[in-house]
């Protein structure tokens, strides 16, 4: 993996409060690990996958939903800064982006960091309604 590499996210239906890619197209949340995550952030190896690929890996491989797909560089992860782990767990081009260092102030803005690097890429997949 190198500086350039995207890290592809998967954004819930239920964080999309937009159709287009504005401030307000996809949720903070979309970079915010929940309880369950561990302060592990579960994102695609853009090595791996590209954005079609993931999304239909996770739809039908993973049986989660989406609405599409965005992503980070692992340099923006870098220069927030939050480590990315290449942990191949639970399948092969699987990464992580770590928060468990991070206090909750601090998980709140690097998500809000991520979300702007993510929002000027754009949507790189978008479910088709």
């Amino acid at each position: 993996m190198d500086n350039n590499t995207l890290l592809l996210r998967q954004v819930h239906p239920s964080w999309v409060v937009g159709d287009t890619i504005s401030q307000q197209a996809f949720s903070s949340q979309t970079f915010k690990p929940t309880p369950k995550d561990e302060g592990l952030l579960s994102v695609y190896n853009g090595n791996q996958f590209d954005a079609n690929s993931a999304y239909d890996h996770y739809i039908n491989e993973q049986k989660l939903q989406s609405a599409g797909v965005v992503a980070v560089t692992h340099e923006e992860c870098s220069s927030v800064p939050v480590p990315v782990l290449e942990d191949n767990l639970p399948f092969a081009g699987h990464c992580s982006i770590d928060y468990r260092e991070l206090s909750g102030s601090a998980v709140k803005k690097t998500a809000a960091l991520l979300k702007s690097f993510a929002q000027v890429r754009g949507w790189l997949y978008k479910r088709e309604d």
